[in-house]
């Protein structure tokens, strides 16, 4: 929005949208994950609950920009910049 990328930020929304996301919702269950990888990665908090919420939704990997959360063992982590598109 910034950068007044209209295009983009149109599609992040249609994405956003799309029936291919789900939202979860944050409970005491999510929250005790997120104090646990905080404290044994030293996250974030907001990137403590995204990596809580996508191991306890059982997701196959986490795609993010952020080279550091590699770190997180228990989790594929798929960093953008490495990816490869064939």
């Amino acid at each position: 929005m910034r950068l007044g990328l209209v295009d983009l930020e149109r599609a992040f929304v249609n994405v956003l949208l799309s029936n291919d996301v789900v939202f979860v919702d944050i409970n005491a269950v999510i929250a005790q994950a997120a104090a646990r990888i905080r404290s044994l990665y030293n996250l974030q908090l907001p990137d403590a609950l995204q990596v809580a919420i996508a191991l306890t939704s059982n997701c196959d990997a986490f795609l993010t920009n952020d080279e550091t959360l590699k770190r997180v063992t228990e989790l594929r982590i798929l960093v953008v910049g490495e990816l490869e598109v064939e």
